[in-house]
């Protein structure tokens, strides 16, 4: 069976030249070559078979053999053989045999040649052309003796860019104004006040939430939630905001490098962590790392190259001269995170807890109030300070009188086995006997010479009840703090009172279990009971202040200094105490200083954990190896971070990292990256971009429909600053973008998919962008920008099907069900089900095709929030477009599709709406059942059975053809 030829092959024979012309290598030869013969005689040295290399220049040997084998006869002389499921037509062959008698002239592949500022070609009509983005297409247009399409009608043209700028369609009042006076003038401030829009950044989101697979989940079994969506809200600001797309690029592939990066640009570095994360149970930590890497490199080449890099992850790459080793020294570039393919589901370190602007605001203002506080309480205060001074002399004196302090001795540890005294009487216990003697493991402990702060003594290896006893010797009367950090039951007594019964808590840190015990002049003795401890236990003692006046140790100790040998230090540890303990207001200050640090710290504990990039340090840098067929545990040769060798080099001062790498995919000499980022504009605006393998720029991919201008486009992009905004302004102001969609019929047969575009092109809106018209055309659509994800409407028991019943869809209630299809919620393994085209996030897609699947139909007929949004449409028709019932069906009509109904449109669905009233009279029950779906209640004041009419009018328009379709 002969394999059906791409579209791009087809176009090539389309246009291959008659007897007589010139063969173009790269539109006639280069396709075929790539197509049928480069599997086996191209750039993969390892499948290159006979020796015989086609993927760059020949000599007199290849092509006689070319040619001998492409008119062979013979079965086991023929190319392509038969087995290859391949054949040449004769015109391709007639095309190779002319290449061939021309010496097989060769050329770089298009895409890989630095675009060259092409010459602006003239043209016969003067009048239709905007611009000289329009000569390039009526050029195009006058060689085949086309005219473009008439200009759109306005309502149409108004509705076309607000959807392309916004995804949402336009109000009543803007499709007024504009109508009433649809000058160039008017259009062009129309197209800056909806690229100035916050609407503008949430749509222009969308191609980069997919090319980026972001999800809420981590995909894979169970599926777990992650917390992404703070990357999702820096990339609508920074579509909002216009960040160059330099910037743009340097900041998503390596913000985390920048010098003093703030949290913003390493958060923007999250679009190398948004890839699915495998964490099942059994899992290969090392193989998850790896395959991440594989990820993130595949998608930067796809997204900023148009490169389908990951041919060249286990051999090189059959068609494009990217070899393995290529391959491998682009994954350097992402081998180096600290990233080890484990960790806790949904936040696999590295990951950053992300303030966002509101959150930020507070914390800001909070630590300018812990500041200022802090600096009034440092700050001279002269009756403060004079008061000082006197107490400072007085308690000088008091401590003189009161003698030195004196270390305390400590007695020996005993310990016991497993051992509960008769009555459990404590006294009893300091009369038992207990030493290594009776047989019990020995007790390991370290001998201290004096009372320290947070000093441990440590236990190890105690199992079952142990008790253990020392004797401490106290100089003078003071308080200890004792604190038992322990991972079980503690008791303790202290001179013979039990002073604590039972901690339980397990895994409780050293300083969160204190107790206070007075301590006497003599011996003191201090017993404690531990319970089942399976390990290493802590014991400390910790100097309190001394009962005069609360001074600690340290207070004393700088009192009896004489004044002048005093430092900075003492002097500042005498107003603090001095200040906390006789200052009313200086108390105050400090309790509002820990309130306000307990509210900064609360708020950043709160703030969502965000998977971003990192860089190991030089000493823990990864070597990065070529690994046998991409197999995680094969390394083989070693390799350093650096681009493809067919592509122009990095500077010399590059530095070899993710860095690097970002500031060369935009230094403006790169062959791929501007026009790549142009297409993928062009194809927002056209359905298709003038490549029409947007993720392919290789020689499998289509080449350019229109190529001087692709190149003039992109040259453009990089000399504006990478300006996105000032790009898609000049698309749609443009007298290309602004044609009618209709045509003859005739127009259409012989360009079904609008390639020269001649006339503009109309294609289905996404599902996201049709839950957002119906949502804004209701009244319910709720405008707030950012924010963690939402779940509205979906059926029961889909999340449980695909979770094996362990998760299920927990709706959310009020405002978050009407929020932007931006912000619902995306479980990887099963998306949102309202969203029935969407593409697979568990991969990079740059190109989505249209679907014509059922699911379309039965969700904008069916779906809770359509059916809900046609009452709302009702609702508002009744409020808003008159007293009659033709007045409301035609205003519901121009609100959906920008113009007003014909005669026969209006009739024929006033027709239907008679219809349903009558029905809905006799069936109130039906009626009512209707007009209850969904949550929102009931606002217009009609009856009963004509709002369930409107309704079943209004679900009818959502569902026109011209409410589906982009005009």
């Amino acid at each position: 069976m002969v394999r059906p030829l791409p579209v791009t092959i087809a176009v090539a024979l389309l246009a291959a030249p008659v007897v007589g012309q010139e063969v173009a290598f790269g539109r006639d030869v280069l396709p075929i070559l790539s197509d049928r013969c480069f599997r086996c005689h191209g750039p993969d040295a390892a499948a290159r078979k006979a020796g015989l290399r086609l993927e760059g220049p020949s000599e007199a040997e290849t092509a006689r053999e070319l040619v001998s084998r492409i008119t062979a006869l013979a079965p086991d002389r023929i190319m392509p053989p038969p087995d290859s499921n391949l054949s040449l037509a004769a015109a391709e062959v007639a095309i190779l045999q002319r290449w061939v008698e021309a010496g097989m002239p060769w050329q770089r592949h298009w895409a890989y040649v630095a675009p060259a500022d092409p010459v602006v070609p003239a043209v016969t009509d003067q009048r239709w052309p905007r611009s000289d983005l329009d000569r390039f297409v009526l050029a195009g247009l006058e060689r085949r003796g086309i005219r473009p399409a008439a200009v759109a009608d306005p309502a149409a043209l108004l509705r076309r860019v607000t959807l392309d700028l916004t995804g949402l369609p336009p109000t009543s009042a803007e499709l007024d104004a504009f109508v009433a006076a649809p000058s160039d003038a008017a259009y062009e401030q129309v197209v800056d006040r909806l690229l100035a829009s916050p609407r503008y950044g949430e749509r222009m989101a969308w191609p980069w939430l997919e090319a980026a697979r972001y999800a809420d989940t981590d995909g894979y079994q169970n599926d777990p939630t992650r917390s992404m969506w703070p990357w999702r809200d820096w990339l609508v600001s920074a579509l909002n905001d216009n960040m160059p797309f330099d910037r743009f690029t340097v900041e998503a592939l390596a913000g985390d490098l920048l010098s003093d990066a703030t949290d913003a640009q390493v958060l923007a570095s999250g679009f190398n962590r948004n890839h699915a994360h495998n964490g099942e149970g059994g899992r290969i930590a090392a193989e998850t790392r790896v395959e991440n890497v594989f990820d993130r490199t595949e998608t930067t080449a796809t997204v900023w190259m148009g490169l389908t890099f990951e041919c060249a992850r286990c051999h090189d790459h059959k068609f494009d001269p990217i070899s393995q080793r290529d391959y491998y020294r682009m994954f350097a570039y992402f081998d180096q995170t600290s990233e080890r393919g484990s960790g806790t589901a949904g936040r696999v370190p590295p990951t950053l807890r992300y303030l966002d602007a509101a959150a930020r605001r507070q914390v800001e203002q909070l630590e300018g109030d812990i500041a200022a506080m802090k600096a009034q309480m440092a700050a001279p205060n002269p009756q403060w300070d004079r008061a000082q001074k006197q107490w400072a002399t007085e308690a000088a004196a008091r401590l003189a009188r009161a003698g030195a302090w004196r270390p305390v001795a400590f007695g020996q540890w005993t310990s016991a086995g497993p051992f509960e005294p008769s009555g459990g009487d404590a006294d009893s216990l300091f009369d038992a006997e207990f030493g290594p003697e009776n047989g019990d493991a020995e007790l390991v402990w370290r001998e201290l010479p004096e009372l320290v702060d947070a000093k441990p003594l440590a236990l190890s290896r105690l199992i079952g009840a142990t008790y253990l006893r020392r004797d401490l010797l106290a100089a003078s009367q003071r308080e200890l703090e004792l604190s038992f950090g322990s991972d079980d039951a503690i008791r303790v007594w202290w001179n013979g009172e039990q002073v604590l019964a039972n901690n339980v808590r397990r895994g409780v840190a050293p300083d969160q279990e204190r107790v206070r015990v007075a301590a006497i002049a003599g011996r003191n003795r201090l017993l404690v009971k531990v319970v089942n401890t399976g390990g290493a236990a802590g014991f400390y003692f910790k100097k309190i202040e001394e009962r005069i006046d609360g001074m600690s140790v340290e207070v004393m100790a700088a009192l009896r200094k004489p004044p002048a040998q005093r430092d900075v230090a003492d002097a500042e540890l005498l107003l603090r105490h001095y200040r906390r303990v006789h200052v009313p207001v200086w108390r105050q200050l400090a309790a509002d200083v820990a309130a306000a640090e307990k509210r900064r710290d609360d708020l950043r504990r709160a703030a969502p954990e965000v998977m971003v990039m990192d860089q190991l340090p030089a000493a823990r840098r990864r070597t990065t190896r070529v690994l046998e067929r991409g197999i995680y545990d094969r390394p083989r040769e070693a390799v350093t971070a650096a681009v493809p060798a067919f592509l122009p080099s990095l500077p010399e001062d590059a530095p070899t990292n993710r860095l690097g790498l970002a500031r060369w995919l935009t230094s403006g000499e790169h062959p791929l990256t501007a026009r790549v980022a142009v297409n993928r504009a062009w194809q927002l605006f056209f359905g298709r971009g003038l490549v029409d393998t947007s993720e392919d720029f290789g020689r499998q991919g289509g080449r350019p429909s229109h190529p001087a201008l692709l190149d003039w486009l992109a040259l453009g992009f990089v000399e504006s600053g990478w300006d996105c905004k000032a790009l898609h302004r000049r698309i749609v102001t443009s007298a290309t973008y602004r044609q009618s969609a209709s045509g003859a019929r005739d127009d259409y047969a012989r360009d079904p998919d609008n390639t020269l575009l001649a006339r503009a092109s109309r294609f289905r809106l996404p599902a996201w962008m049709l839950r957002d018209q119906a949502l804004a055309l209701s009244g319910r659509l709720v405008l707030r920008v950012g924010g963690a994800p939402v779940r509205p409407y979906q059926p029961d028991g889909v999340w449980a099907e695909a979770t094996f019943d362990k998760i299920r869809y927990r709706q959310d209630r009020g405002e978050a069900l009407y929020r932007r299809s931006l912000y619902v919620f995306w479980r990887r393994i099963v998306g949102p089900t309202a969203l029935f085209d969407m593409s697979p996030r568990q991969t990079c897609v740059v190109r989505k095709a249209t679907t014509n699947s059922p699911l379309h139909a039965l969700t904008t007929l069916n779906e809770t929030a359509f059916v809900e949004a046609a009452r709302g449409l009702a609702e508002r028709s009744c409020v808003e477009g008159g007293d009659a019932a033709g007045e409301r069906v035609a205003w519901a009509f121009r609100a959906v599709t920008a113009r007003h109904p014909a005669p026969h449109e209006l009739q024929r669905l006033l027709l239907r709406w008679r219809a349903a009233r009558e029905h809905y009279h006799g069936e109130p029950a039906a009626a009512e059942q209707l007009l209850s779906v969904g949550e929102a209640a009931r606002a217009a004041e009609v009856p009963v059975a004509d709002l369930a009419a409107y309704t079943v009018v209004c679900s009818i328009l959502l569902n026109l053809d011209e409410a589906l379709t982009r005009p």
